[in-house]
């Protein structure tokens, strides 16, 4: 029997601003001196908190697909939000990771809302979520230490193509956070 493993996969996440990316460069280097850490890094233009994964492909999704899960996705409604992260830490895998801080709650009801409008009724729903940053992958595990905290206003959700094993991420749509439009009677805004 034969095995086809998927090759592509798609997912939704949030990046930091360029500002950002900056900073958390910034602390990951120190945490490598402090900590004699090295390994993989993930590239800074590559720096995202994954909110939910749409769905591995064996094929490359089309544009209908995408257009799809784009229109699916747009009506989660979100106000932008602060996040910030406050701690570092190794995790599964030698994974080290930002985590903790304002908007960490702000970050879980936005994934909870993009599975529910992608995920159909009756099907699996996922593990739960559990928001953090990737910054590399180190043998040496790092215990949870307090960093001074990174920060930027999450104002978009960013749809990714992932090419598997091979680290390539590719932005295929982006769409706003707004908050839901109030109507009273007799009242337009």
């Amino acid at each position: 029997m034969i095995t086809v493993r998927p090759t592509d996969r798609l997912f939704f996440a949030v990046f930091p601003d360029v500002e950002t990316v900056d900073a958390i460069c910034s602390v990951q280097r120190k945490l490598c001196e402090k900590a004699g850490l090295s390994g993989t890094e993930v590239p800074p233009e590559q720096l995202h908190v994954t909110l939910w994964r749409v769905g591995d492909y064996v094929v490359p999704p089309t544009s209908e697909d995408i257009d799809g899960i784009l229109r699916q996705a747009g009506t989660v409604e979100m106000p932008p939000f602060r996040l910030s992260f406050r701690w570092a830490k190794s995790v599964s895998r030698g994974a080290l990771v930002l985590c903790g801080g304002r908007g960490s709650a702000e970050l879980e009801k936005l994934s909870i809302r993009l599975r529910d409008a992608l995920t159909p009724p009756g099907a699996e729903r996922g593990r739960a979520f559990l928001p953090h940053m990737t910054l590399m992958r180190s043998a040496t595990l790092l215990p949870e230490r307090r960093i001074r905290a990174i920060g930027w206003t999450v104002r978009e959700i960013v749809l990714v193509h992932s090419l598997l094993g091979r680290a390539t991420h590719r932005p295929v749509g982006r769409l706003p956070l707004r908050a839901r439009q109030l109507s009273l009677p007799g009242f337009d805004f």
